[in-house]
């Protein structure tokens, strides 16, 4: 009777184990605080759409806090991607995300074992699909989208990638290319994006200018005419940042990135 119980012990103790690594159950990742979800968080192997386009480059500087300035371009930068396995996170969970950054002067980022300079990035919007990330990121500053009824999609069917991220069902951005197959180029280095937190100190609300040094690797693939449509509906503020031409690039990477611990900028 006791190597039974002892073997039922072991069987239970095995069973939960294999349930809480699985990283299949939405439940269990619906259950996760997010908002307690230590940094820094390991997402792998998500294939994202990634595009810099202009846009009206006053209202860029108008939406950037004090001490930050937009880069000379005025440019946006704009991702798309989903993360359909849980398993290739490290505590997030599945999800898709859609988000738009402006770039910024002076606070340039780098690529391993080359002259490449990318400029650092500050959110302006972020569409995201799982609660456990909003709570995550909505705690360091990044503007976390008010409607929790938000998806990202992309497929790609004979050669053609189309990415579209809807609310409350209803597409507000639709992104196209003409993708290869082949991955290759591959590289890594550290994206520097920004955010703006608000905390409370001395009984007054002080917002801080705070920095995520993002370290990322990965590969792309072709990626030729690319075609950004915003289709939100006209009254709402996403369309203050529509490109005002087509992308200056895009590429469809597959890669694998690191959510930082925030750093204080001011």
């Amino acid at each position: 009777m006791k190597d039974f119980s002892k073997k039922m012990l072991t069987v239970l103790f095995l069973l939960s184990l294999t349930l809480s690594i699985s990283g299949n159950s939405e439940t269990a990742y619906a259950e996760m605080d997010g908002a307690t979800l230590p940094g820094p968080q390991l997402v792998t192997n998500a294939w994202m759409f990634i595009a810099a386009y202009k846009a009206d480059p006053e209202v860029l500087k108008a939406m950037l806090p004090e001490g930050l300035e937009p880069n000379p371009e005025g440019q946006v930068v704009i991702n798309m991607y989903t993360v359909p396995n849980g398993n290739e996170t490290s505590g997030f969970g599945p999800y898709t995300l859609t988000y738009l950054t402006i770039e910024l002067a002076g606070q340039d980022s780098y690529v391993m074992n080359s002259d490449i300079k990318y400029p650092g990035r500050y959110f302006i919007y972020y569409f995201n699909s799982s609660p456990v990330m909003r709570a995550f990121t909505e705690k360091v500053g990044i503007p976390v989208n008010e409607n929790t009824n938000v998806l990202t999609t992309t497929e790609v069917k004979d050669g053609k990638l189309t990415a579209t991220l809807t609310v409350d069902g209803k597409p507000f951005i639709v992104s196209t290319a003409d993708v290869g197959s082949e991955l290759g180029n591959f590289g890594g280095g550290h994206l520097n994006y920004f955010g703006l937190m608000s905390k409370e100190m001395d009984g007054k609300t002080v917002n801080q200018v705070v920095k995520y040094p993002i370290p990322f690797v990965g590969g792309i693939v072709d990626t030729q005419n690319a075609k950004i449509m915003f289709k939100a509906p006209k009254d709402n503020t996403l369309n203050k940042v529509k490109p005002i031409a087509d992308p200056t690039w895009a590429v469809w990477m597959k890669g694998s990135f690191v959510y930082p611990q925030y750093q204080v900028v001011n």
